[in-house]
């Protein structure tokens, strides 16, 4: 049995999901996959799950290390990981390897059979990632970002956790999670429920922070009638890291871009951010409102950028109505704000038209 302990890692036997005893122990051994070496690692992620679930998220600092092509070596090094006695069965060890610039170097899987009071070592072959510079802005990477770790729509993290995609490690990692609903507002992951996460939207405009749900389709959205009243929610909208876009969307708003309903205070948008119609989608969207946006009904404007929430641009600042097109004309009762004035279909549009 090999005791030498990983070149560049510190304090990583003792553990344990618990203190019963005997303890049971694997010992991953880490190997590249390829003729070369992995260099430069600054940290190794291990995710231990089971056929029953998740069990947890071991996070091991490094320095400058580097995992060679033959884990029998002299100096190779070793990952102890201890378990509860009575923890028996096929162990899943998901393993990344990160190092700077915040970069994928190496990742694999092994699953190994963990016996009862005994000590079982076990190979975890590395392939290595690609070199990037999505920290760094992303320019030129090529592609939509998947990282290595749980599945944010789909997470596979133990009760109370939450999937989390981190552009600092580009690894998506469990983490606290908590109870808030999409698009309720939040200071951190820990306020989110599982399969969201808290967004910050400070380099948009504005200083909200708001609980925004991972999806694959528009399935895993809210449909039409649900409770943000506008149209249902789709699964549009990209996860950046930087000016990179990552393989990840979050569930659209379901808010409401009437004139009615900004006047109302009713756009099931959070604090901070109005609900628009963005260009030639026939969806909407909440998004921080420009300071420009101050000019009422029937005021002369260049773009609906200079318009009140509820208003767009049609050479004058004009209300946003419910239009539900069907066979070239709108169909939905007039919500027009202003008397004399009817809904109009928009280009583009079938939900909502414009009050002329």
């Amino acid at each position: 049995m090999r005791s030498r302990t990983l070149a560049g890692l510190a304090g990583l036997a003792g553990l344990a999901a618990g203190c019963s005893n005997p303890q049971s122990f694997v010992i991953l051994l880490l190997q590249s996959a390829t003729p070369a070496s992995i260099t430069g690692v600054e940290q190794v992620q291990v995710v231990v799950s089971k056929a029953s679930g998740p069990m947890r998220t071991l996070t091991y600092p490094a320095s400058d290390l580097t995992i060679p092509t033959d884990a029998s070596v002299a100096g190779m090094g070793t990952l102890s990981v201890s378990f509860s006695g009575d923890e028996t069965g096929d162990v899943k060890f998901d393993v990344t390897a990160v190092g700077p610039p915040s970069c994928l170097r190496g990742s694999g899987t092994a699953i190994i059979t963990l016996k009862k009071g005994a000590t079982v070592e076990g190979l975890v072959l590395l392939v290595p990632g690609p070199t990037c510079t999505l920290a760094d802005g992303g320019a030129g990477d090529g592609g939509d970002k998947v990282f290595p770790g749980c599945d944010p729509a789909r997470p596979v993290c133990s009760g109370g956790q939450t999937c989390q995609v981190n552009c600092a490690t580009m690894i998506n990692a469990c983490t606290a999670s908590g109870t808030g609903a999409p698009w309720a507002t939040c200071q951190s992951n820990a306020d989110c429920a599982p399969g969201s996460q808290c967004f910050d939207y400070s380099s948009l405009g504005c200083g909200t922070k708001v609980c925004l749900r991972f999806c694959d389709s528009d399935l895993d959205c809210g449909g039409p009638g649900d409770a943000g009243g506008g149209p249902g929610s789709f699964c549009r909208d990209p996860v950046s890291c930087g000016t990179s876009t990552t393989a990840y969307h979050t569930c659209s708003a379901s808010c409401d871009p009437t004139a009615a309903a900004a006047a109302a205070g009713g756009s099931g948008c959070p604090a901070g951010l109005a609900c628009v119609l963005p260009a030639s989608l026939d969806h909407v969207a909440c998004a921080c409102p420009e300071q420009t946006r101050t000019k009422p009904e029937g005021a002369a404007c260049a773009g609906t950028n200079e318009c009140a929430p509820g208003l767009i641009c049609e050479q004058t600042c004009r209300a946003v109505c419910r239009c539900d097109l069907d066979k070239g004309a709108c169909t939905a009762a007039n919500d027009c704000p202003t008397a004399g004035t009817t809904c109009t279909p928009l280009t583009g549009e079938m939900l909502y038209g414009v009050c002329l």
